[in-house]
C-alpha cells in the first residue's frame, strides 16, 4: 500500500499495508466497512493533538473480524487505533478502565470516542508476543498458566455490575437475567444451532441449563464485567499476564468462565477446564451444574458462527466433551 499524506501542518502518514480481509461470506459486510474507514484513520491520526507534527507509520493488524485495528508509530512510539466495525457501542474501553482499577493488566486506554459513527480506542502498545505464541500446549498444561489465568478472571470478576447483556448507552442493556435469555440476539442463536440440529438432547437439556442459570442468579443476585472471549489469543505473555480485546457483556460470572472452558475446548485444549477451575474458585467451594449449564448456553451462543465459518473440528471439540459432561447438568 504505502500511501502517504503530507498537509502544511500535518503529520506526515505512511500506511505501510492494507488490512487483512476475512474470506468467510458471513464476514463480506465488516469487509467493505473495514476499507471505507481507511480515510478515517488518515483524518483521525492528521487532526489528533499527540500526532502533530510527527511523521507517523500506520501498520494494519494481520487478524481481527470485528474490528479494524491499527498500530501507529511516531517519534519511536506505538499506539493502537481500534475501530469497532460494528455501529453499536461494545463499552470496551469502560471496561478496560475498570478492570485496571482493580490490578489486571490491561491495555491503558490513552482517548476513546467515535469515528464515522464507529466505536475507536486509542491505546497501549503492548510489545509482548501471545501467549500460545511463546509456549506449546504441553507447557502451557505445565506450567500451569491456565491456572494465573482462572485467578486473573476471579478478579476481573471482582467489581460489581448492574444488569445483563451489552452495553447500551452507558448501562447494561437489560436489568434482569430472565429478560437477556429472551432477548431476539440470544435467542437467534438458539433457533439457529436448533434448526441445524448442531446440538440435541444428547449433549443436555438446554430447557433444564436455562433454569439452572435462572435459580442460579436469583440466588447469587450478582452481575459482573466479562471478558467474553477470554482464551489464549487475547492474552500477551507478560508479567504479570495482559489481558486484551474482550467481547465485553454483563453477566453471571458462571457464564463467563464457562465461555471460557468452552472456547479453549473448541479449540482442543480441554486440559485448561480443570486448571481454570483450580484458579478461579482456588479452595473455595463451587457449583459444578450451574457451570455445566453455563457450558451448555455459551455452546449454543457460539455454535451458529462455528458453522457458518466451517469451523468442523472446533464444533466436533465441543460436541464430543458436552456429552461426555451432560451428567454434571443431570445430578
Amino acid at each position: 500500500m504505502n500511501m502517504k499524506f503530507e498537509g502544511e501542518s500535518r503529520p506526515q502518514i505512511i500506511f505501510n499495508n492494507e488490512p487483512k480481509l476475512s474470506t468467510y461470506e458471513v464476514d463480506q459486510k465488516f469487509n467493505e466497512r473495514r476499507l471505507n474507514l481507511i480515510p478515517y484513520v488518515k483524518d483521525f491520526v492528521s487532526n489528533h493533538d499527540r500526532f502533530k507534527g510527527k511523521s507517523v507509520s500506520i501498520s494494519f493488524a494481520e487478524k481481527g473480524v470485528s474490528s479494524l485495528v491499527s498500530i501507529i508509530e511516531s517519534s519511536g512510539e506505538k499506539t493502537v487505533l481500534k475501530i469497532r466495525l460494528a455501529l453499536s457501542d461494545s463499552g470496551e474501553a469502560h471496561f478496560l478502565k475498570v478492570w485496571e482499577g482493580v490490578g489486571v493488566k490491561v491495555p491503558h486506554v490513552i482517548d476513546a470516542g467515535y469515528i464515522n459513527g464507529h466505536e475507536y480506542i486509542l491505546m497501549e502498545y503492548i510489545d509482548a508476543k501471545k501467549v500460545g505464541e511463546i509456549y506449546r500446549k504441553g507447557e502451557i498444561i505445565k506450567n500451569e498458566i491456565y491456572v494465573e489465568l482462572g485467578q486473573i478472571l476471579h478478579t476481573m470478576h471482582t467489581p460489581r455490575a448492574e444488569g445483563y447483556g451489552r452495553f447500551v448507552d452507558g448501562k447494561a442493556e437489560f436489568k434482569e437475567f430472565e429478560e437477556w435469555i429472551s432477548c431476539e440476539d440470544v435467542q437467534k442463536h438458539i433457533r439457529y444451532v436448533r434448526e441445524h440440529k448442531l446440538l440435541g438432547d444428547e449433549h443436555g437439556s438446554l430447557d433444564a441449563a436455562i433454569e439452572v442459570l435462572k435459580n442460579h442468579v436469583k440466588e447469587e443476585n450478582k452481575s459482573v464485567y466479562c471478558h467474553g472471549d477470554f482464551s489464549l489469543g487475547n492474552i500477551f505473555a507478560t508479567k504479570p499476564l495482559t489481558i486484551f480485546d474482550p467481547n465485553p457483556r454483563f453477566n453471571d460470572r458462571y457464564m463467563d468462565l464457562g465461555r471460557s472452558i468452552i472456547i479453549n475446548i473448541a479449540n482442543g485444549k480441554e486440559e485448561v477446564e480443570e486448571q481454570l477451575i483450580k484458579g478461579y474458585f482456588q479452595e473455595q467451594s463451587y457449583d459444578r451444574k450451574v457451570l455445566q449449564a453455563a457450558m451448555l448456553l455459551n455452546a449454543y451462543l457460539k455454535l451458529d458462527y462455528q458453522h457458518k465459518t466451517k469451523s468442523i473440528e472446533r464444533m466436533k471439540n465441543i460436541s464430543e466433551y458436552l456429552i461426555r459432561t451432560r451428567k454434571f447438568l443431570e445430578e
